[in-house]
């Protein structure tokens, strides 16, 4: 995956879309799910993830609250500090429902995660937009925060890391599950870096 240094929020729409097709766990169908990933130099990551569902299930309006449990769309990412070695476990899930409730997680495993800070919640920036049809939302994810949680990681052209993108809901009425990257576990779990997908700062 090829993401794109933009100078701005206002380019996100010029990256190329990633999509999240790939159908799990039984799920036979799911609404048209995709998204836009951009990378301002010196600032952060950018993105917009749209899927086009006619009333979404959004119960959920709190910061942290359960949205995986409403329709929702989610982003997790794993980074590695350019000194130290051996890589690192940690990797962070962002979870969003058509509210703009944001769920946002790090972590070495599903098990144990940590919230962020409030300061760094405001800082994400999330907001949804439900509109006929389909429903988005945004979200800004600043440098400063992943140095915080990884050491300093130097981003810019030709940083490395993994990722993976997924659409969600585990109320029974309408469960489905579906990623970006292909997951090939038995167990249904978005929490397995092991299959995230590789990306590079382009």
């Amino acid at each position: 995956m090829i993401v794109k240094v933009i100078e701005s929020k206002r380019e996100l729409k010029e990256v190329e879309p990633f999509y999240v097709e790939q159908l799990l766990w039984g799920t036979e169908a799911i609404p048209k799910t995709y998204g836009y990933l951009g990378f301002v130099l010196q600032e952060g990551f950018y993105l917009k993830m749209v899927c086009e569902e006619e009333e979404p299930l959004r119960t959920y309006e709190n910061v942290l609250d359960p949205v995986y449990r409403d329709s929702a769309m989610e982003a997790f990412f794993q980074f590695e500090p350019e000194k130290g070695g051996g890589g690192s476990a940690i990797y962070l899930n962002f979870e969003v429902n058509a509210n703009g409730a944001l769920l946002a997680e790090y972590g070495s495993g599903r098990a144990g995660r940590t919230y962020f800070s409030k300061e760094a919640l405001e800082e994400f920036g999330c907001s949804a937009a439900v509109e006929k049809g389909r429903w988005s939302f945004e979200l800004h994810i600043p440098l400063w925060i992943l140095d915080e949680v990884y050491g300093p990681l130097n981003m810019g052209k030709g940083s490395r890391f993994t990722c993976n993108f997924y659409k969600i809901s585990e109320s029974k009425e309408i469960e489905h599950y579906a990623a970006c990257f292909p997951i090939r576990s038995e167990i249904p779990s978005f929490h397995m870096p092991e299959y995230f997908g590789e990306a590079v700062i382009a």
